[in-house]
């Protein structure tokens, strides 16, 4: 018996039907961007299609979403009022691509979305390591956003994805797990306010961070690195510009994609900033031979819709991130 052919998608229909409910749109249709999401995780399909399509009604976009655990396609639009001029369109195309190869995948999105216009891809899978599909669509791509945290505490999207970006293409990319930080930068750099602090930046020996997941602890590790001038040498360690030797520490505590402390200790003081038992309040307290009163500050959460609008808003590469992800994937050459 001759094997089956793959299913193949009806995009003739499917344009069809896109068609018709811009011409039924009765005023001006706007497309801001192509947003693409890849999804293979069934428990996260549901979250992230609500999230595209937040995004989608703010910012009217066409959105297809690649689902690797369906077939078929479902299309559907949403219109809103634009002041007085007329209306603008959000689409929402749903692709089962189980079965499907990467080439056809990449065909139809090219066939589907609109030209001329920013194209935006959130990967959702923990993986991109040996993955065609990702390898062939980021070409058609302006920008690409991931997570790395992934589905568990390991570290092994994160060293995908700096390994991947260590390639060096010309590709403005976004990292949710990266971009998640930024609270915690801060509670870092409010420990150096105090001027009498500054010169204790240049005698830490050991940098201890607690996480529920791989990726933001190393990256706040790299972060670090990256503003001290700090390099990877060796497991575990980073060496400043003198050849002396700062040990990282890691531990995994808590829940998924949270930090919980950061430790930064001299030979003498430990600069500690804590997540109390609130999960909006962190602690900053200064001991041993140099101590400071105990101050605590909320921590400003950012969700993961306000972190995917800023990822496709922002046009720039982000040269901090870049360089805290090449520190990164250094550092964790030496754990292979």
């Amino acid at each position: 018996m001759a094997n089956a052919e793959p299913p193949t998608l009806d995009l003739g229909a499917i344009d069809a039907q896109l068609k018709k409910a811009r011409q039924e749109s009765d005023g001006a249709v706007a497309t801001t961007m192509n947003l693409m999401v890849y999804i293979e995780d069934d428990e996260l399909h549901r979250r992230a299609s609500d999230k595209a399509k937040a995004l989608s009604n703010k910012y009217p976009a066409r959105v297809m979403i690649l689902h690797s655990g369906s077939e078929g396609a479902k299309v559907s639009t949403s219109v809103d009022k634009l002041g007085a001029d007329g209306n603008v369109t959000a689409e929402f195309i749903e692709l089962g691509i189980m079965h499907m190869s990467p080439q056809a995948i990449c065909s139809a999105v090219n066939t589907l979305r609109v030209a001329d216009t920013p194209n935006v891809l959130w990967w959702t899978s923990d993986t991109v390591a040996n993955d065609t599909l990702f390898e062939d669509i980021i070409a058609m791509m302006d920008t690409v956003i991931v997570d790395s945290s992934g589905v568990d505490s390991s570290d092994l999207g994160i060293r995908e994805f700096a390994e991947f970006r260590s390639g060096g293409r010309p590709l403005l990319v976004r990292d949710l797990a990266y971009m998640r930080l930024a609270p915690w930068q801060d509670m870092v750099a409010h420990f150096f306010d105090d001027r009498s602090f500054l010169e204790d930046l240049h005698r830490i020996i050991r940098v201890e961070i607690t996480a529920g997941s791989s990726a933001e602890a190393y990256y706040l590790v790299a972060w670090m690195a990256s503003r001290l001038r700090w390099k990877p040498c060796g497991r575990f360690a980073l060496c400043d510009e003198s050849g002396r030797s700062i040990e990282v520490a890691v531990k995994h505590e808590g829940d998924l994609r949270r930090v919980l402390r950061v430790a930064l200790s001299t030979e003498d003081s430990t600069f500690s900033a804590e997540l109390t038992d609130s999960p909006d309040t962190v602690c900053l307290s200064v001991t041993g031979a140099k101590s400071a009163p105990k101050r605590c500050s909320p921590l400003q959460h950012i969700d993961n819709l306000s972190l995917l609008e800023k990822a496709f808003l922002v046009p720039s590469r982000d040269e901090v991130f870049e360089e805290s992800l090449r520190v990164l994937n250094e550092l964790l050459q030496f754990k292979t």
